[in-house]
């Protein structure tokens, strides 16, 4: 009883959307003497509400379980496993040479998609050489490399005792070609042959490379023997690699070989927002929604669309808004708009309130007319960014009277949930415009 006290006290502190989005694995862990300990089911969202929710949620165990008590978030894994605990931070900041410091596991967004592909690796760079070798596989831009990295970064923290080396399979092969036309090659096998932890990316390009493929062999041998770990990152499934030597093929079979995917809608959203506040760039919220829903790519596409908007509004000293950004990052979206943005906010306003354009640009005062012209025109100035004059436009109406529609729109929201649940209901169906308007 006392559970759902609580969760219902922080939840009437936070609006309709905003629970939906942050706080559907939120839940009461434990209770006890002094304090209280919460769950979530992901790292970036329990140090988003830390941060971003904290004083509310400290506001609610006060008014339910009075002075004294302390709260706590932690993350619990929405899957039973005994694979891996949660990564816990670094005890100590090393730099290790080779690898991208930005790539850890406290970075790392969990999915569906990726989530066994973390436990393994995690499970890996706490436990050196247990499970060896582990494989990753995946398509472009779901996350190998900055899981591969994870482990050496992990390790070089924990483990300085421990040599680790990275390399891509691009790397290992020039590397190799200049060894053998300087006449140090022994040096070449010395290096790779006496590590403790051996990380090699993009395996794939290695295809046909049967000189190449043949010192890989017996590298990995000697590592073996060794009881050393070894770690390989490629595009394909093991049994896809064509070209490739059947007992090398063999040797990464032998060991765990997981699967990672993109990333669903849901989770896209989270590290979109993790991106945006890694590059520092205040870019809204339904912004960062429009651009997880509709860039279904690689997250690299996905980067890179919202590092352009940064730079844009760093540019121009402007917000940018769904209007511009579908310009902008057209090249990143599954399917350009073709219609006219302010014309999808009032065929999507004439089927939300059961009414016609024609309606809604009249000067008809029929309460759901008057409520879709308001709420459309708050929409218009808010998230698609447009100017009181283009606005006025689009609604028949002059720059004064939008603004007047606008102030009244705003006033009705701090107190009408019906006008907040509208809001949001709209927002939804404009984000998918890039989508739904070419047929996808």
């Amino acid at each position: 009883m006392m559970n759902e006290m609580l969760i219902k006290a922080i939840e009437e502190k936070v609006d309709a959307k905003s629970w939906r989005k942050w706080f559907s694995s939120f839940d009461v862990l434990e209770i006890s003497e002094g304090r209280v300990v919460f769950s979530v089911s992901n790292l970036f969202i329990k140090d988003w509400l830390e941060e971003k929710y904290g004083k509310v949620i400290k506001k609610a165990v006060k008014e339910v379980l009075g002075e004294g008590f302390e709260y706590e978030i932690v993350y619990k894994e929405s899957v039973s496993t005994d694979i891996v605990p949660v990564a816990e931070p670094s005890p100590k900041i090393i730099r290790v040479p080779g690898f991208n410091p930005d790539y850890t596991f406290e970075n790392f967004v969990v999915g569906k998609g990726n989530e066994m592909a973390y436990k393994f690796a995690y499970k890996v760079s706490l436990e050196p050489s247990r499970f060896s070798p582990i494989f990753i596989y995946g398509g472009v831009g779901v996350g190998k490399t900055h899981l591969a990295q994870a482990i050496g970064n992990r390790v070089g923290a924990t483990r300085p005792d421990l040599k680790i080396i990275y390399t891509s399979s691009e790397g290992f092969m020039n590397e190799m070609i200049k060894a053998l036309k300087s006449g140090k090659m022994e040096d070449f096998r010395m290096k790779y042959r006496n590590v403790d932890v051996f990380i090699m990316d993009d395996v794939q390009f290695l295809m046909g490379k049967n000189g190449v493929q043949f010192e890989l062999f017996n590298t990995f041998n000697a590592l073996m023997d060794k009881k050393k770990q070894l770690v390989f990152c490629s595009d394909r499934a093991p049994s896809e690699l064509k070209d490739f030597q059947d007992r090398l093929i063999s040797r990464f079979k032998m060991g765990i070989v997981i699967e990672m995917r993109l990333p669903d809608v849901e989770t896209r959203k989270i590290i979109a927002r993790k991106i945006a506040e890694r590059e520092g760039g205040g870019l809204d919220e339904e912004l960062l929604d429009f651009l997880a829903e509709n860039i279904d790519g690689s997250l690299r596409e996905l980067r890179g669309a919202i590092i352009k908007l940064i730079a844009y509004q760093e540019i121009e000293n402007k917000k940018v808004g769904i209007v511009e950004a579908l310009d902008l990052v057209s090249g990143f979206l599954k399917k350009r708009a073709s219609i006219d943005p302010s014309e999808k906010l009032i065929s999507v306003l004439s089927g939300v309130f059961d009414t016609s354009p024609s309606m809604i640009r009249s000067k008809s005062r029929r309460a759901n007319v008057l409520m879709a012209r308001q709420i459309g025109m708050l929409f218009a100035r808010k998230y698609l960014k447009m100017s009181l004059r283009n606005i006025g436009r689009a609604f028949n109406r002059s720059p004064s009277v939008v603004s007047q529609n606008i102030r009244k729109a705003e006033e009705k929201l701090k107190s009408n949930p019906v006008m907040k649940a509208y809001l949001n209901k709209i927002l939804e169906h404009f984000s998918l415009a890039a989508g739904k308007e070419t047929g996808r």
